[in-house]
């Protein structure tokens, strides 16, 4: 049975020659160990012999974009995930991916207000009902995964929040490797919710799920796209039932939580459908704590971690990796997937008008001077002006650059401009004649109804 419906700009389907993603927990903690592996270095013996728990392209498994590595410390009864080799493996820690800005590719971002749609696939959901809220719910889903995925991203772009307001300072139309993008288009960029993100449920108990392949999986997500109509700029969220392993997700040498890819990803073999981004959503409950970076979880905080850091990464590399990614082809959630949930950058609660959820921290390039793991941004996108020089009595002209994304009005303020010079509230311009000599630290201050944010330049007048 499915419900909703609805559609968003289109992705601008490329394809391009892929490289690596996410490394998996494992093989980073054997990095710190005796010798990182991949992007921190040749390994050790010990870290060699470790690479086949990496899950992520660069250790033959080509599709698995942004792939969350499990921890693999405390699955839940019944479930059976292990350590390899004595060594139990561990998230990331002291950021050894996270230095450097990501990157554009070259291909595209999701444009658009953002369009989810939830696959809830094979016979082991059960039968389906209606909850008081309106979510779809499964007799076969003990612990509520699904309308815990429906009400967060019936929520997303709700209650003021400033998680999504991070993903819009990326954007597609600028040359390979820019770190930065233009405010103007903004439509080029992605953006931020302006409706629900939620736009369709579907359960499809056409297959049984026990051991779907990733070939599978990706079909699914085509055929998904059909049974949608194939709506512009949605990505479809292949949810497993409870007890099953889909691709592999809990092999003790590929442990997963989740990945993201397209459905045209020659890598997967063939595919019949449509091209569209996808997510890979096993049952993260079955795991316990694994998928999860805080020290004492709740029952879903791993599955919101997880599915925050898909979709992220989806909307900023949907054909993977011709989005944003940094050198060694990590994206912008995977850049801040090893820090500790509660600790700045990594994950948090978010409150939305449907509930509390944790979401991981996802990468921004314009976090200070050199980027940084960030869970909120202000919803207004900026351009600090250079250092500016004016000559007395010349008349000047500087437009402070700034966009709202979430459509609202800006109001515009300034202190320490120099004598003779004046900020237009309204349009940002500044404007006048300088009538004194000297030098200024000017402070602009760009505000909403609701919050704003300041930028500050130096202003050299001469005579």
């Amino acid at each position: 049975m499915d419900r909703f419906g609805g559609d968003s700009t289109a992705v601008v389907r490329k394809r391009a020659r892929r490289g690596a993603c996410a490394l998996s927990a494992a093989a980073l903690t054997v990095g710190l160990l005796g010798g990182a592996v991949g992007v921190v270095g040749a390994g050790t013996a010990a870290a060699a012999a470790l690479a086949g728990i990496r899950t992520d392209p660069g250790a033959g498994h080509p599709y698995r974009h942004g792939a969350v590595p499990l921890k693999m410390a405390a699955p839940r009864a019944g479930t059976t995930t292990a350590a390899v080799a004595g060594v139990t493996p561990s998230r990331r820690v002291g950021g050894l991916v996270q230095r450097g800005p990501v990157t554009f590719g070259g291909g595209s971002v999701v444009t658009g207000s953002p369009a989810v749609y939830l696959v809830f696939w094979g016979s082991g959901w059960g039968t389906q009902s209606i909850d008081p809220a309106g979510y779809d719910t499964y007799s076969g889903d003990p612990d509520g995964l699904a309308p815990n995925l429906e009400a967060l991203f019936s929520g997303l772009g709700t209650g003021g929040e400033q998680w999504s307001a991070v993903l819009t300072q990326y954007c597609q139309g600028v040359i390979a490797g820019a770190k930065t993008c233009p405010l103007s288009p903004l439509s080029d960029h992605v953006a931020y919710p302006s409706a629900t993100v939620l736009k369709g449920v579907w359960e499809d108990t056409s297959a049984d799920l026990s051991d779907a392949t990733g070939t599978q999986i990706a079909q699914e997500a085509a055929d998904a796209a059909l049974h949608f109509s194939d709506p512009p700029g949605a990505q479809y969220v292949i949810v497993s039932p409870t007890g099953t392993d889909p691709d592999g997700w809990l092999n003790d040498r590929t442990g997963y939580c989740a990945y993201h890819d397209d459905t045209g990803d020659p890598s997967l073999g063939t595919v019949t459908g449509p091209d569209v981004p996808y997510t890979n959503m096993p049952y993260v409950p079955d795991v316990g704590s694994d998928c999860s970076s805080f020290a004492d979880p709740g029952v879903l905080d791993g599955a919101d971690e997880t599915i925050s850091h898909e979709y992220a990464e989806t909307l900023t590399d949907p054909i993977p990796p011709t989005g944003w990614t940094d050198r060694h082809g990590e994206e912008v959630a995977d850049k801040c997937e090893d820090l500790a949930g509660g600790t700045p950058g990594g994950s948090t609660y978010v409150t939305l008008a449907t509930g509390t959820f944790a979401l991981q921290g996802v990468w921004a390039d314009d976090l200070g001077s050199r980027g940084g793991c960030e869970t909120s941004h202000v919803p207004i996108l900026t351009v600090v002006p250079g250092k500016q020089r004016a000559t007395v009595g010349t008349a000047v002209s500087l437009q402070v650059q700034a966009a709202d994304v979430r459509g609202q009005t800006l109001h515009f303020a300034a202190s320490g401009l120099p004598a003779g010079l004046a900020l237009d509230p309204l349009s940002g311009l500044i404007t006048g004649d300088p009538t004194t000599r000297g030098r200024s630290r000017v402070t602009v201050t760009v505000t909403d109804s609701s919050t704003g944010t300041t930028l500050s330049f130096v202003w050299l007048v001469r005579r």
